[in-house]
């Protein structure tokens, strides 16, 4: 699993003033995957995940793939069985396939690659649970192709009740904005414009989410305890409202991110 690029010392300081913050990523992390995605994003939803390896129903026709003994990968259209291998694996490696019979659809077309999860009964309403599947989808991207992805969130019977698109913009050669939801890649690159502008992004590999999802959402993944220094927060508080108009104004929650994109301190500024 490739892991987001947490912003640099110099970056930080543009931000904070004069100083000096340890950016030093820990990029082993302090939790193994299935912890990881405990607190942050998988193993906590399975409770909401239908598991029952259940067929889809109607066309295209779907084949299946095990991983593990008893976790599927369907796959259709353009998708070939080793996507669905190369899925099955990264969504076991970050925890979210673990044995206990859990079914996910996989299909590829002109617009990209398509994955739906099966969810129990008004799961896809609730904005912390729509995140974490982006955030899924987002990990597991590289492995089945490349971005955009769209994510379908569907109830038992595979009817899809909501779909979004994950995508990803470069801004210059390194820096990179990623999208989720109703956040268009337009609102991606004007948000990443607005941030070069502003001296954040200079090309040393930052990585920045914009989420529209309940609300607008700007998270700054950043080296380990930055989100426990208040002249840094504060820095960061700064430099979201002077970019909120590039992504359709306030109010906007600001997110500091560890490597592993857990959720370290969240701001709402109105």
């Amino acid at each position: 699993m490739a892991l987001a690029k947490p912003i640099g010392a110099n970056l930080l300081r543009r931000i904070a003033g004069d100083s000096i913050v340890d950016m030093q990523a820990h990029h082993t992390g302090r939790r193994t995957a299935p912890t990881l995605l405990a607190s942050g994003v998988g193993l906590a939803l399975l409770a909401t995940i239908v598991a029952w390896g259940l067929h889809p129903s109607g066309q295209p026709a779907y084949t299946k793939l095990v991983i593990g003994t008893r976790d599927e990968v369907y796959y259709s259209h353009a998708a070939t069985k080793e996507d669905a291998e190369s899925l099955g694996q990264a969504l076991k490696a970050i925890g979210f396939f673990n044995d206990r019979g859990t079914s996910v659809l996989l299909s590829k077309g002109r617009a990209g690659a398509v994955v739906s999860f099966a969810l129990s009964a008004g799961a896809w309403d609730r904005p912390e649970t729509v995140f974490s599947f982006e955030e899924i989808a987002r990990r597991v991207a590289p492995a089945i192709g490349t971005f955009p992805i769209t994510v379908r969130l569907s109830d038992s019977v595979w009817r899809v009740w909501k779909q979004l698109v994950v995508g990803k913009v470069i801004v210059g050669a390194m820096d990179e904005i990623y999208y989720f939801g109703p956040a268009s890649e337009m609102d991606a690159e004007a948000l990443g414009q607005a941030l070069k502008s502003a001296g954040f992004l200079v090309d040393a590999g930052a990585s920045v989410v914009l989420s529209k999802d309940g609300g607008t959402a700007i998270s700054f993944v950043v080296g380990d305890g930055v989100w426990e220094r208040p002249d840094a927060v504060a820095g960061f508080e700064r430099l979201t409202r002077r970019v909120a108009a590039s992504a359709g104004g306030l109010p906007v929650k600001l997110m500091l991110l560890n490597s592993k994109m857990e959720t370290e301190k969240e701001v709402a500024l109105r």
